[in-house]
């Protein structure tokens, strides 16, 4: 069984950092993730998709990360970054090596690690960081139809929509953004959301262009509505109002309704989570939790968010403080100005 001295779970951009800021201290530690570098970005942000926070709020450890048009770096950009700060760096990196268990042993942690190609790895740490993020699973509406294949948590390429009847569900920016988007690509678009307008918080550029093309019938609104079955080629509507309930002929469905912080791993580990968020405790001057030497970090540790307060550019001081409980030094013990909630 290799033996590492700190174990990382998690090749985020919070993740990364962590092993980063390790490296530069000498302190030996290992990156994994179930999926690429940047899995999370890249799963759920569709093609293009621009973030909210500018490229100086989401530089990791102090490397730059220039963008082509000096704006808020793209899906693809950002990626592109997350490589070179890898490639950059050299730290240690497995993607595709996916955590089954952790449990504690008698000097740290033991992992059972399953990689892409179907085999198995034993692998062991002093400390271990779960750095998985607070996204791990999909939000679901319990009801009839939902497992159908034609029905979607991800946008994925707006391209495959085109000639096609599209109900996304959900009123907020991942759902906006779809219904403008697959619009764009020439889906017929019909969007159900359970406010009586689109919600105030979706991003700036988004809302209003949104609310013109429904104003304009262009894309087909359904406010204070929610989906009760989905079948083959048909979803059926409830009115939250007391309208009667409207039948759509469908080809696709997109249920952008969020997602929710996956606590298994923790909860397998032993660590102490709040019983309605599932967010972990955790010393804020160390980011340790109630187990020693087992770190949390990044929007892992605000487990599920309805209102997102915890994102990359107020994270980077968790890598900081991880660094500096593992391998000595002063940490800051106060957010840095780029920890400024978007607004």
């Amino acid at each position: 069984m290799k033996r590492h001295q700190t174990i990382i779970i998690g090749a985020g951009p919070i993740g990364l950092e962590i092993a980063v800021h390790l490296d530069r201290a000498g302190s030996e530690c290992v990156v994994l993730d179930g999926g690429p570098i940047g899995s999370t970005i890249d799963r759920l942000f569709p093609p293009a998709t621009r973030f909210f926070s500018s490229p100086d709020r989401l530089e990791l450890a102090g490397i730059a990360c220039p963008t082509i048009a000096q704006e808020k770096p793209s899906r693809e950009e950002y990626l592109a970054y997350l490589r070179q700060v890898v490639d950059t760096t050299g730290i240690q990196v497995r993607t595709f090596h996916q955590v089954d268990a952790a449990r504690v042993d008698g000097e740290g942690f033991s992992l059972d690690v399953r990689i892409r190609s179907g085999g198995h790895q034993s692998l062991s740490c002093r400390n271990l960081v779960l750095a998985t993020g607070g996204m791990g699973r999909v939000r679901t509406l319990g009801i009839p139809g939902e497992s159908l294949p034609h029905v979607r948590h991800e946008l994925g390429d707006p391209h495959q929509y085109h000639g096609r009847r599209v109900l996304i569900v959900g009123g907020r920016n991942g759902a906006c953004e779809a219904a403008i988007r697959c619009w764009r690509a020439g889906a017929q678009v019909h969007q159900s959301y359970r406010g009586g307008e689109v919600h105030e918080r979706v991003k700036y550029w988004i809302r209003p262009e949104l609310e013109a093309l429904i104003d304009e019938g262009r894309i087909h609104g359904y406010p204070r509505t929610v989906p009760a079955t989905i079948d083959e080629s048909s979803v059926t509507l409830d009115a939250l109002d007391g309208k009667p309930a409207a039948t759509l002929e469908i080809d696709d469905v997109l249920l952008m309704i969020g997602y929710e912080h996956d606590p298994a791993l923790m909860h397998e580990l032993g660590i102490l989570t709040d019983p309605e968020t599932d967010a972990p405790r955790f010393d804020e001057q160390t980011m340790e939790t109630n187990m020693q030497g087992l770190y949390v970090a990044g929007t892992a540790t605000a487990g599920t968010q309805d209102r997102f307060q915890v994102f990359i550019e107020n994270c980077h001081v968790h890598a900081q403080r991880i660094a500096a409980a593992i391998a000595g030094g002063e940490a800051p013990r106060e957010h840095s100005k780029r920890a400024l909630e978007e607004n």
